[in-house]
This record gives structure tokens, sequence and C-alpha cells, in this order.
């Protein structure tokens, strides 16, 4: 990530008045179950952090890591105000150069982001048994809207398959949904 995409963010979400909401993907909603009570959580490319929230409040110890310093003092005082300040640790981090540890956590949450150079890091992060909840935008985006960067979209199927090392539990293509999606277990 570029200090202009940086600095672009922080400036989108220092002005933002969405934050303190506690609404998740539906994806995570319906992967919760599937998580281990007390579980490790990261959230890449969190932003002002729902979804961490969210995996915070169902017990989760949340890692959540973002580019943008003002979305993480957004998402850190939400948490403080929720009373769920030691379970949401922010990490500043631009993750076109951050490393991920190997085998930390339960569940690894990528929601519109896509870095392809991460693919092999963000498998090899999982736990045995651990999940991985995947939504990104993919080419229908382009005719919503076409001045939408191609480099931050995926064919429908490129996702299920950038994860060979996972055990599929669900993926949604559709042929008139901008986002690709999937939930996958890496074997225990």
């Amino acid at each position: 990530m570029s200090d202009a995409d940086i600095v672009k963010w922080d400036g989108r979400y220092r002005d933002s008045t969405a934050c303190g909401r506690i609404e998740p993907d539906p994806e995570l909603q319906g992967a919760c179950s599937m998580i281990p009570a007390g579980g490790a959580a990261l959230d890449l490319a969190c932003g002002l952090g729902k979804n961490a929230l969210y995996l915070a409040l169902q017990g989760c110890s949340v890692t959540a890591v973002d580019g943008s310093i003002e979305a993480l003092r957004k998402l850190e005082a939400a948490a403080r105000e929720f009373g769920l300040e030691q379970r949401v640790h922010g990490i500043q981090a631009d993750l076109d150069d951050y490393s991920l540890p190997e085998k930390a956590f339960d569940l690894v949450l990528v929601v519109r982001y896509l870095n392809r150079a991460l693919f092999a890091d963000i498998q090899g992060a999982l736990k045995p048994g651990g999940l991985l909840v995947y939504k990104t935008f993919n080419r229908n985006i382009l005719l919503q809207r076409p001045g939408f960067n191609p480099d931050y979209t995926i064919e429908t199927a490129e996702l299920v398959n950038a994860f060979p090392g996972l055990e599929i539990i669900s993926d949604k293509p559709s042929e008139d949904s901008e986002y690709a999606f999937m939930i996958g277990r890496r074997p225990a």
C-alpha cells in the first residue's frame, strides 16, 4: 500500500460517522458457530472494525490489522465503549509488508480486500481446524462501477482455487453478485 493510499484511507475514515457499529457481514455471522469459544481471530484490512467488534462480542480475542491509523483509533474507541478493549487488539500495518504468524488463528477474516501475495500466508496463519472467511469483489463490480480498479477484483472461482490446502465449506459464486465468497477450513 502506498503512502498516498494510506493518506486517502486515513482521510476517509477520519471523516466517517459509521464507527462504533456492530453489524457484521452476514457470511461472518453464519460462520461464527464454527469458531471455538474464546478463539483467536484475525481481521485483515479491518477498516472501522464492525466485524472485529462482533467477533469480540462472540468471545474471540481479535487482532485487527489495517493500514489506516484513523480507522484503528475509531475501532479502539468503539471497543472501549462496548467494554471489549481486552479482546480487540489493533495493529497499524501496511499489508503489502505485513508478516502473518504461522498457525496462530482459529479464524482469519478478509472482507473487501484483495492481495494475492498474502494468500499463502493467510492459509498458513490458520491453526489446524481453523476457518478462513473471505469475501471480496469479483469482476461484476466493474459493471456497476466502471471506474473501479480491476486489480482489486477476482474471478469468481479464483478465490476457491487460491487456497488449495483448505476444505471448502461454503462458496457462493453468483452470476449477478459483485462478491466472491468462501469459507474454508484447514485440516486438523
